[in-house]
C-alpha cells in the first residue's frame, strides 16, 4: 500500500477535505494523540493539498493546515484554547475524543 493510500485509509482525508471546503474554513488546526504525531506533517500536507487543489474549492483565501502538537490534558481532549490562540477556524481531532 502506498503512503498516500495508507494516510487516506487511516485519516479519511478526502472526507475531511470535503468537510473543510464545505464549511468554508481557511485556518485548520489538526490535533492528534501523541502516538499519531509521527504522521502529522504528512497528514497536514496531504489535507492542505486536497483542500486547495479541489475543483469545487471556493475562490478566496487558500486553506492553511497546521498541527497542534502539545497535549494539554490528555490525548482525548480537544484543545479549543490552543486552536483559538492560533486563530483556527476549525479543529480536526483524530483519535478518541472524550467530548
Amino acid at each position: 500500500m502506498s503512503e498516500s493510500a495508507r494516510l487516506e485509509s487511516a485519516y479519511e482525508l478526502d472526507a475531511t477535505a470535503a468537510w473543510v471546503r464545505g464549511g468554508g474554513y481557511s485556518r485548520v488546526a489538526l490535533q492528534m494523540p501523541d502516538e499519531l504525531l509521527g504522521d502529522a506533517v504528512a497528514v497536514a500536507a496531504a489535507l492542505e493539498r486536497r483542500c486547495n487543489d479541489a475543483p469545487d474549492r471556493a475562490e478566496g483565501n487558500p486553506v492553511r493546515v497546521f498541527v497542534l502538537a502539545d497535549t494539554t490534558f490528555g490525548s482525548c481532549c480537544v484543545d479549543e484554547v490552543a486552536a483559538a490562540h492560533h486563530n483556527a477556524d476549525c479543529i480536526v481531532h483524530f483519535g478518541r475524543a472524550c467530548m
